[in-house]
């Protein structure tokens, strides 16, 4: 077999991509790790255990804070749980072409990823564990005098929320 450069940039990029899904992974384990710390288990119902998954504790947490479904299924978004559920769970595939497919095999979940997404992804839980080691250390962090992207994504998500509710209410 002739190994072309053709086929070493294949390999490149979905090396590149495996790398990628390791990198939001690893930082996911630090989220989790870290709400393990900073949390009070008993004030959750169902509390958690050493093998509580971030799902199970996003959600327990959305819930203690009567969180309406709208805004939990956005605060997942952003921790990425369908991403985590799918890895775990070996739930994807990498295509030649670099891209991941997560639930292949069910087509009301499946989706696809490109490096330009997990390289998004990527930012997104970097930016969410430098908040909370901002925030366990005290610091607030000052960028330009601007809100910082977290609880600018945030504030935006709950604002959809709250239109959408009030425009359902107005449809009842």
């Amino acid at each position: 077999m002739i190994y072309s450069l053709n086929d070493q940039f294949w390999d490149e990029l979905i090396f590149t991509t495996y790398s990628e899904l390791s990198y939001i992974n690893s930082h996911l384990d630090v989220i989790k790790k870290f709400l393990k710390t900073i949390i009070n288990p008993i004030k959750l119902e169902d509390g958690f255990g050493k093998d509580t998954t971030l799902e199970q504790m996003v959600k327990r947490i959305c819930k203690k804070m009567n969180y309406s479904e709208k805004l939990q299924k956005s605060i997942q978004g952003l921790f990425l749980l369908d991403f985590r559920n799918a890895v775990t769970q070996q739930q994807y595939k990498i295509d030649k072409s670099g891209e991941i497919v997560i639930y292949p095999n069910n087509k009301k979940m499946k989706k696809h990823l490109n490096i330009k997404d997990l390289a998004d992804n990527a930012m997104q839980v970097a930016e969410i564990l430098e908040a909370m080691i901002d925030w366990s250390n005290g610091k607030t962090r000052i960028v330009n005098k601007k809100p910082e992207i977290l609880d600018e994504i945030i504030g935006d998500l709950t604002k959809q929320v709250q239109a959408l509710d009030k425009k359902l209410d107005n449809l009842s």
